[in-house]
């Protein structure tokens, strides 16, 4: 019974072994020097891959989500939505409905193909083509997968084929962003340093200085403004963000680089509030202070010490992307009047969105909850391939069997009891194997 368990424990170190950050990476890669979820140019090609290759993947998976969830258990138990009941759902749902759409998009643009889609978090800025959706759409369908697999509605052995689908799509993903060697940020040091000096180098030339105390205000209140406002327009999640970084930079010191999605056209409530704002801003920030130590994690969360880097701030520049399908070459550079309007426009646009949520039952909650993370995680991929119709066409955006199936119970309040072993015990990586 997991009521019985100490999560403390599992909490601490994983599986009460294996500690956070590159201790714990390298405590992983000891076991398995050679884990699957490192890429070569010749094993993203086969479509099928053994039990060793998939047993290595879970089991760096588990670790690596672990390490992104240990400090921060309880987040999502959100009085206003219901976060852990979404999510988990989310995960059924897209275990149901990703693999076809992956194949749907390796069928139009191939395996090169997907390699190049992870090649477009080198070469642009606010795109959700990035290193979240490429590190995320395999292993949320994986956990949904571990998830009907606890509740008996998924046997994990006749499975297998659609496991090898998720495994290869994303490894693919990976290897178009990083080449040979890691996948993820927890293999590299936790950094994500994505972007090409070629695109990089302008970006941070545009930044100016912050030494005036009202231009710090400004930024400081533009910062939070459309941080808060991206997470509220994605249903109290991260999707609406993310960081990269951080960029080691001429004469010493590093930059980061800060997307926020504002003005998101496929979300009913979202293109209400963000009407009159850029699709996405894009902060390109300048730290001098080399003493600030910074991690990046594998969902572009920034952790630094000390904790106050934007005290540290020494420059910046805000470009605006103003559509889904603006080109990099049109970015803008806003200045502190329009960044005082985002900042109105956000802050009242969170009070919007709290009135709205508050009036909004449960079940319609969960509901848009799975929507934005199903279609978040790969919609971005499958517009980008030309195939976000066909995919949707095939079903895409209604409630799955698995998940109307899981609903009673996932919906019931025992969304948490079910993720705690998920998160923290490996559970939601069950073996293919056969079990005697």
């Amino acid at each position: 019974m997991t009521d019985a368990i100490d999560f403390a424990v599992f909490v601490e170190k994983f599986m009460g072994e294996v500690p956070r950050g590159i201790p714990g990476d390298q405590e992983m890669r000891r076991r398995d020097p050679h884990p699957f979820v490192d890429t070569t140019a010749a094993d993203i090609r086969p479509d099928r891959i053994d039990d060793d290759q998939i047993d290595s993947w879970f089991d760096y998976m588990a670790w690596n989500l672990w390490e992104l969830i240990a400090s921060r258990s309880t987040e999502g138990e959100s009085g206003l939505i219901p976060r852990q009941e979404y999510e988990t759902l989310s995960f059924v749902q897209q275990w149901e409905v990703y693999p076809e759409a992956m194949r749907t998009i390796t069928a139009a643009v191939g395996i090169d193909g997907l390699v190049e889609l992870g090649k477009v978090s080198k070469r642009e800025v606010g795109t959700k083509v990035n290193h979240l959706r490429n590190y995320a759409s395999a292993l949320m369908a994986i956990l949904g997968r571990g998830v009907g697999v606890k509740l008996d509605l998924v046997d994990p052995v006749s499975s297998r084929a659609d496991v090898e689908t998720c495994i290869q799509f994303g490894r693919r993903l990976w290897h178009g962003t990083w080449g040979d060697g890691p996948g993820l940020a927890s293999g590299r040091g936790f950094v994500l340093p994505h972007l090409d000096t070629d695109v990089l180098e302008p970006l941070v030339a545009a930044a100016t200085s912050l030494a005036d105390p009202q231009d710090r205000s400004v930024f400081r209140r533009f910062n939070a403004a459309t941080e808060l406002f991206g997470f509220m327009v994605h249903y109290d999640n991260r999707l609406g963000m993310g960081d990269t970084g951080p960029y080691p930079l001429p004469g010493g010191g590093f930059a980061l680089v800060r997307d926020h999605f504002l003005n998101e056209p496929s979300y009913s409530w979202a293109a209400a509030v963000g009407e009159g704002m850029p699709y996405a801003v894009t902060e390109v920030m300048v730290f001098r202070d080399t003493d600030i130590e910074v991690t990046i994690n594998d969902i572009g969360t920034t952790f630094t010490t000390p904790s106050t880097y934007l005290d540290h701030l020494d420059s910046v520049a805000v470009f605006a992307r103003d559509t889904i399908d603006t080109p990099m070459s049109q970015l803008r550079v806003l200045g502190n009047d329009e960044l005082r309007a985002i900042s109105a426009k956000a802050e009242k646009g969170v009070l919007d969105l709290y009135r709205l949520y508050a009036k909004m039952g449960v079940d319609e909650k969960i509901w848009d909850g799975i929507t934005v993370y199903s279609h978040d995680f790969m919609r971005p991929l499958a517009q980008r391939a030309g195939v976000w119709d066909q995919v949707r066409e095939a079903g895409f955006d209604a409630p799955a069997e698995l998940t109307k199936k899981a609903w009673p119970t996932l919906a019931s309040g025992r969304a948490g009891e079910i993720l705690a072993p998920v998160f923290l015990l490996g559970d939601g990586f069950p073996s293919v194997r056969p079990q005697n």
